[in-house]
């Protein structure tokens, strides 16, 4: 079946106005960097107010007050140049050490700018182009229509996977900017911004596609993805609960070259699951953390049956399956290599295969949950 060339209407409209904001972030971003990030202003025994209070920096160096106050891997832009401070620091644990800069140089940092900004973009526009062939090749609709998707036959899993989605596009973009030395606010905001246009020019796309129509449901699930993503990144205590996920294929994904359909992995449901995960460990008063082994977390899942028969590729009304889980925390995994500290950090929103407690639909101890 050919598919016809998609004509460049209100979705790609959108689509072009979002790469002209991500550049007009992009300059934005460049244009609140001094003109010279090495120099190295004197704080001659001036006091600078930083958020909660105020503090006396002379000779760039941060005192010890009797105050602790924390710094969540957050940068602080003072006159002449950026300044971070690493990690989980506290000023106590910070005194006596020279602030370090946010770059090398104004040339370093506007670098850094520009190849974010070509991520986002380019990011876009593959992801695009990934939609584009799995998702926008089927018959359009005679105009754009809404459709309010909820509790279909896959009962809701795929608005976990939107929420997924926004929550890890919020997440990454904050990153990014963060590494081109944005302020912690602009990072989180912009961020945000860009999560939510992305995911918001995909259902201006299905809007004009009969099979799909623009999914008010999947946009609330967008916005509590990212809305969860900025909470994380204002208030860091609360990432010790975060969504995560694991997938298995399904006997239907499995059988799928056999079966009529174009099931593929985004739409194999049944072999999706999303979790919320706890870190119990932090949540623990200190006296009780002892008798908790500290890399094991605790977890809440949702997943479904078959949707699709394996053997027929028929449709069916799937149930719903709540789990509750024992799983490693990736994160916690020993070892402090720089880049195997990282990709902990990404590991940890995947959750591995363990004993799982199925609720529902059917009450039974899962040995080895995938």
């Amino acid at each position: 079946m050919s598919v016809k060339p998609a004509r460049c209407g209100t979705a790609c409209r959108f689509s072009a106005v979002l790469v002209v904001c991500v550049a007009v972030i992009s300059a934005a971003a460049h244009a609140q960097s001094p003109a010279d990030t090495l120099t190295r202003y004197p704080l001659p025994a001036t006091r600078y107010s930083l958020p909660a209070t105020s503090y006396q920096l002379p000779a760039n160096r941060f005192p010890q007050p009797a105050t602790r106050y924390p710094f969540p891997a957050a940068s602080y832009t003072l006159p002449g140049t950026n300044y971070e401070l690493q990690g989980r620091d506290t000023v106590a644990s910070a005194a006596g050490r020279t602030l370090k800069p946010c770059g090398n140089g104004s040339r370093d940092v506007a670098l850094r700018r520009a190849a974010v900004g070509a991520t986002f973009v380019g990011g876009n526009a593959a992801l695009y182009s990934y939609f584009k062939r799995a998702w926008w090749s089927g018959e359009r609709s005679n105009g754009f229509f809404f459709n309010a998707d909820w509790d279909e036959n896959f009962r809701d899993q795929d608005k976990f996977g939107h929420l997924h989605g926004g929550y890890h596009l919020a997440r990454f973009g904050d990153a990014l900017l963060r590494s081109a030395c944005i302020s912690r606010g602009r990072a989180t905001a912009w961020s945000a911004v860009y999560a939510a246009a992305f995911q918001l020019q995909i259902e201006l796309w299905d809007g004009r596609y009969e099979k799909y129509g623009f999914s008010y449901p999947d946009l609330v699930a967008n916005t509590a993805g990212t809305a969860i993503a900025v909470v994380h990144a204002v208030y860091p205590a609360t990432r010790v609960i975060k969504p995560t996920i694991s997938y298995f294929p399904s006997p239907a994904m499995r059988n799928a070259d056999n079966i009529p359909g174009e099931l593929r992995p985004s739409l194999d449901y049944t072999g999706q699951t999303y979790w919320l995960s706890a870190d119990v460990d932090a949540l623990l008063s200190p006296s009780a953390r002892r008798y908790w082994p500290g890399i094991l977390r605790v977890s809440a899942g949702h997943s479904i049956t078959d949707w699709i028969d394996p053997k027929t590729g028929a449709n069916l009304r799937a149930r719903r399956k709540i789990l509750l889980s024992l799983d490693i925390d990736a994160e916690k995994l020993p070892g402090e290599n720089r880049i195997w500290k990282t990709v902990k950090r990404q590991l940890g929103y995947i959750r591995l295969p363990s004993p799982a407690l199925q609720l529902t639909p059917r009450f039974e101890l899962i040995q080895w949950y995938r």
